[in-house]
């Protein structure tokens, strides 16, 4: 939460160091839709327990490229501010965290896909066709695991994203946006991982993971 808050204070402050009395938030009203491209990296940080109770951690992160829809209203605040509401869907799939066992015995993917962010975005102009902005959403995803477990396993992603970036919009009602943000989710739980000790017990993992991304989104404001 520091780092969102951080990252929030940051553009609100460069936006209004960089404010045109010529900016006319007018321009931007009204409905919109867009689609987008994004590099997506994932990173897992968790922690793994055997059989035997030998707790082991540790971090991974794989990289993804993938497309977006966006829909949404800007409503103007004045003249030089105005907040969009709206929501985004990814359909799709990024591998979240992969952990390989040794002798294959407890070998678990996470997977996600169908990622939907419900979001508001307060933007201040800094010129009479372009604006910068802060986007705080509530994020969530399906989630699919497999592998060596015969347990119960979290089946969805929910979290919040922060993000930060410019918006600029022509004279056509076009208009094309570049952000940069991240995506800190809850917890994941896979239980009953590998095989059965002598004990009756079995394996079981939990993981953090978190999502950095960067996106150009190309759409129109109707």
């Amino acid at each position: 939460m520091k780092n969102i808050l951080k990252v929030v204070y940051t553009t609100i402050a460069m936006a209004c160091l960089s404010t045109s009395s010529f900016a006319d938030s007018g321009n931007f009203s009204g409905f919109y839709a867009a689609v987008g491209g994004s590099a997506a990296g994932a990173e897992l940080d968790g922690s793994y327990t055997s059989n035997e109770g030998v707790v082991s951690k540790g971090t991974g992160g794989k990289i993804a490229t993938v497309g977006a829809l966006d829909l949404g209203y800007n409503f103007a605040l004045g003249s030089t501010m105005f907040v969009s509401l709206g929501g985004s869907w990814t359909p799709g799939e990024v591998t979240v965290g992969k952990a390989d066992d040794a002798a294959n015995a407890a070998d678990v993917t996470l997977k996600a896909d169908e990622f939907i962010t419900l979001y508001i975005q307060p933007s201040m102009m800094v010129s009479d066709n372009t604006a910068l902005f802060a986007k705080l959403g509530h994020s969530e995803a399906d989630l699919k695991v497999t592998g060596d477990f015969t347990g119960s396993a979290s089946s969805t992603l929910e979290g919040h994203t922060v993000s930060f970036g410019s918006k600029t919009v022509f004279a056509s009602g076009a208009y094309i946006q570049s952000e940069a943000g991240i995506t800190e989710y809850d917890g994941i739980v896979v239980n009953d991982i590998g095989t059965t000790n002598q004990n009756g017990k079995t394996g079981s993992a939990k993981a953090d993971p978190s999502l950095a991304f960067g996106t150009i989104t190309v759409g129109y404001k109707f």
